[in-house]
């Protein structure tokens, strides 16, 4: 009779710590929401949860590279854009003094002006972001147009010159894929026609009351703002490029993200119900363990 209730005691408390052991890994999985919580819950699923997490990891890194080259694409743009603009009043002001009869302090007016929008320019092709230069190429600590003599007007004899160098910036979007997300002010600027000459050009021409010279600068100027347009537009399919990689990426991290869910989450509802009925048992369990414990040969008497 002893050696049977020993045994009994023995079975129940053995069933005790595993229900107490199953009760604490559901209770675990409960708190954290997560199927495996170390190795040895799943041994197997352990290599393609970390396979998961390190496609995760990588595309954040791609979106982040990504995510800064938009914002590089979409700054260089709205630089551009005030370029284009600039040019285009520029042109204005040639046909306006080309077919009006204006009188000399009217033609020194429109030359004021165009020495303002030079400087415009200057101040567009020298913009940062991030404290970068983003036209100087590699030399984004530069700023890359000043005068030849930045202590003397700007005129023929000192010209606007270009300090940056031709450096590629680019960025990696995807494995073994580089895209050049920056623009030199050598390409922009002096890239066919040199803006900044035409412009001192029409400033010269304004100040003799030169009609004829200004004439000859129409064309110039539209080919000018035709190469700001034509740099604008190859940004601009970079920034396509860009969008669809972005949106790539994001797609294989949510891709990843459901892989490891599959193998590491739990089913909190399913554990719930579980953890409810292993707690059910355990009680039960102690409670006989309880009755086991207090019997003797008294209860047999």
């Amino acid at each position: 009779m002893r050696a049977t209730q020993t045994t009994t005691y023995r079975s129940l408390q053995s069933f005790l710590d595993r229900t107490s052991d199953k009760l604490a890994s559901l209770q675990l999985q409960a708190a954290t929401g997560k199927r495996i919580n170390r190795p040895s819950d799943d041994p197997t699923a352990i290599s393609p949860i970390l396979s998961a997490k390190t496609q995760i990891q990588t595309s954040d890194r791609y979106i982040e590279t990504i995510e800064t080259g938009l914002d590089r694409i979409d700054g260089v743009d709205g630089y551009l854009d005030d370029i284009e603009n600039t040019l285009v009043r520029l042109k204005e002001i040639s046909i306006a003094t080309v077919n009006s009869s204006l009188s000399q302090q009217d033609m020194l007016t429109y030359a004021e002006e165009v020495v303002h929008l030079r400087e415009s320019l200057v101040a567009s092709g020298n913009a940062q972001i991030d404290g970068k230069y983003i036209f100087s190429g590699f030399s984004e600590k530069t700023p890359p147009f000043a005068a030849s003599d930045p202590t003397q007007p700007v005129s023929a004899a000192n010209p606007i010159i270009y300090n940056g160098d031709n450096g590629s910036v680019e960025f990696e979007i995807a494995p073994n894929e580089l895209i050049e997300v920056n623009l030199t002010g050598d390409d922009l600027m002096f890239g066919g026609v040199d803006i900044f000459a035409l412009v001192t050009s029409l400033e010269d021409a304004l100040r003799n009351d030169d009609q004829a010279t200004v004439q000859t600068l129409l064309n110039p100027l539209e080919s000018a703002a035709d190469q700001v347009r034509s740099q604008r537009s190859l940004k601009g399919n970079v920034g396509r490029r860009l969008e669809v990689a972005l949106d790539h990426m994001e797609q294989i991290k949510i891709d990843m993200e459901e892989f490891r869910s599959r193998f590491e989450d739990a089913d909190i509802l399913e554990t719930i119900t579980e953890m409810q009925k292993q707690q059910q048992s355990f009680e039960a369990a102690l409670n006989v363990t309880g009755k086991v414990s207090e019997l003797s040969i008294l209860n047999y008497i």
